[in-house]
This record gives structure tokens, sequence and C-alpha cells, in this order.
């Protein structure tokens, strides 16, 4: 998972060298995933250039206005986001969950075992009508060949 936090906001672009003059709302350092996003603008890169005063800094403090190369147009009033991966906590929680699993494996086990015998008496009850219907088909197909039969006698 990803967390943006805001960091700063375009103040001024100038196409020609694609830079972007960005005001500092909290400090942030070169080298850190961003995310830019305004009405047009929307997407993601990482800070490799940024100076102060026409000096390369590493770190922007809140408050300063910096000049950092884009690599898109961006325009006034769009909003810089820094991103930065969440890690997930896992939970201590190994008493209660065994508790709860042993829980589940045996309503589990119920279930199936229910489901089980739903499946065989309706394996049992497919069957017989089979049977059944396998009867009546070798019934007719007796009938027809007795007629055959007779026809063929008769000829």
């Amino acid at each position: 998972m990803e967390k943006e936090t805001l960091i700063g906001e375009i103040t001024h672009y100038f196409t020609a060298i694609g830079v972007a003059i960005v005001k500092a709302k909290k400090n942030f350092k070169k080298g850190v995933r961003i995310h830019i996003k305004g009405a047009t603008t929307d997407f993601y890169q990482d800070i490799y250039s940024m100076q102060l005063n026409h000096k390369d800094i590493s770190k922007a403090s809140k408050g300063q206005q910096i000049g950092m190369k884009v690599d898109q147009r961006v325009r006034e009033g769009d909003k810089i986001y820094l991103v930065e991966k969440i890690k997930e906590k896992k939970s201590k929680k190994v008493a209660k969950t065994s508790k709860t699993k042993k829980a589940r494996k045996v309503k589990k086990t119920k279930e199936t075992k229910k489901k089980g015998k739903e499946k065989k008496k309706k394996v049992k009850e497919t069957k017989k009508k089979g049977k059944k219907s396998l009867k009546k088909l070798s019934r007719k197909i007796k009938k027809k060949t007795k007629k055959s039969k007779k026809v063929s006698k008769k000829k």
C-alpha cells in the first residue's frame, strides 16, 4: 500500500527547459518518489534535480521556492504529493486464532458431511431414474425389433 502526503505546489513552469518552481509546504529530499496531480496533470516521478538560487540542493525546507526538473508538462496550482510505502503490521493473536481455526474446522467437517450425504442421495436418485429409463428404452427397442422381424417375415 502507498500513502501520499502533500509536500508542495507548483507556482510556475518553464516550458523550454522543463523546470517547475515549487513552493515547499513540508521538508523533502532528493531521490524520493512524488506524485504530481492537477486538473489535467497526473503522473509519478522520482526527484533527481533540485536547485535553489541556481545551486544544486539535496533537501528542500518548508517555505522555500525551489526549481525542480520534471518529466512532463505541469501547470500552476498542481499539487505535489510524497509517495511512501506502508508496511503492514502483523498482529500477535496466536492463541485466539488457533481456537477459532479449530471451531471453523469442526463446522466445515459437519457441513461437508451433510453435503456428502446429500450428494449421495442425489446420485442414488439419478441412478434409479437412469435404470428406469434404460428399462423403458430396452422395451421399446425389443418392440421395434419384433415388429421389424414380423415385417421381414411377411415379405
